[in-house]
């Protein structure tokens, strides 16, 4: 996938563009059928699937004190746009002086001239240009005059709710990690380095890796199933977010315990996958009380990989006897 961040940057267009624009923070499932869309028609038309965003957040830049903490770093949203099949995405850097650009400017500018767009995929809420002035029914308007088709979006659900990165925020925000993988399609996941902790997870005979966070917003404080992900290795994890309340701590760290292993992990990149919650953070009376509830939470994690297992083994022997 190309990535750029000028229009300047991207070769010359000798297809057309089947193009969708958006913040797409989290790549949640609605997200995914929007750009599953693109990339089929764009293969349909024999055209270039293109996604246009903004970093920062526009709201960063116009009002930072409503601005929402973003679920996905930058690069992690580039990496799933690549893996659902994009050809090209274009980040333009949003300040001041773009916010003041006319909604139609940047149709011309951009859209047809720019990318010599042939259809336009927008969410049915999603307001671009000055003053938020451009949307769906500006996109038809100019497509019209401008040979390019604009499409508004539908909304994808998960039981009885609207799927959008706002619930996603809000299921993070409860600790819900399972219904948070429902509505994106995937574990909620967190990026970052091992970094040197205070060493209190080797007294109670239980390390942990202590990560320096690429992420905004992290689940609520408490003790999750997870798995840690390593390049070129993954192990089971008892993940602990929170303040460490036994020891008297106050800055809020993310601390896991991964299963059978030796390694020594500083400065690696580790991503975590939050499966389940298993309990709330709280004060122990003493180490020896937290120690032993540490390891009934790691006999927690182990019965959780171990039960998933012979899961694994009948969906193979399933797609095997299909292939």
């Amino acid at each position: 996938m190309i990535v750029t961040r000028t229009l300047n940057d991207l070769p010359e267009p000798g297809r057309s563009s089947i193009v969708s624009i958006g913040n797409y923070d989290g790549l949640h499932r609605g997200h995914q059928a929007v750009l599953s869309t693109v990339v089929q028609r764009a293969r349909r038309q024999r055209g270039t699937s293109t996604v246009i965003t903004f970093d920062p957040h526009p709201l960063k830049v116009l009002h930072p004190e409503r601005a929402p903490q973003m679920i996905l770093p930058l690069t992690e949203r580039i990496r799933l746009v690549e893996e659902l099949g994009v050809e090209r995405m274009l980040v333009l850097e949003f300040t001041l002086p773009f916010s003041r650009t006319p909604a139609a400017a940047f149709v011309e500018e951009v859209l047809v001239k720019g990318l010599r767009c042939n259809e336009v995929y927008l969410g049915r809420n999603f307001r671009f240009g000055r003053d938020r002035e451009g949307g769906v029914e500006l996109l038809q308007q100019m497509g019209a005059d401008h040979g390019f088709r604009a499409i508004s979006a539908k909304e994808v659900r998960y039981k009885e709710f609207i799927i959008s990165s706002t619930l996603v925020r809000s299921t993070l925000a409860d600790g819900q990690v399972a219904l948070a993988r429902r509505i994106l399609g995937r574990p909620f996941t967190l990026m970052g380095k091992v970094v040197r902790g205070e060493g209190r997870g080797h007294s109670l005979d239980f390390p942990t890796a202590n990560l320096e966070l690429e992420n905004e917003i992290v689940p609520c404080e408490g003790v999750y199933i997870t798995r840690a992900v390593l390049p070129g290795r993954t192990y089971g994890a008892a993940t602990n977010i929170g303040r460490r309340p036994t020891f008297g701590g106050h800055q809020i760290v993310t601390e896991t315990h991964l299963l059978d292993c030796r390694e020594n992990l500083y400065g690696t990149p580790l991503r975590l996958e939050f499966l389940r919650r298993l309990r709330d953070e709280r004060a122990f009376e003493d180490p020896d009380a937290l120690r032993l509830q540490i390891k009934r939470d790691v006999a927690r994690v182990r019965d959780y990989f171990r039960r998933l297992r012979p899961r694994r083994r009948t969906l193979v022997r399933r797609r095997r006897a299909h292939g």
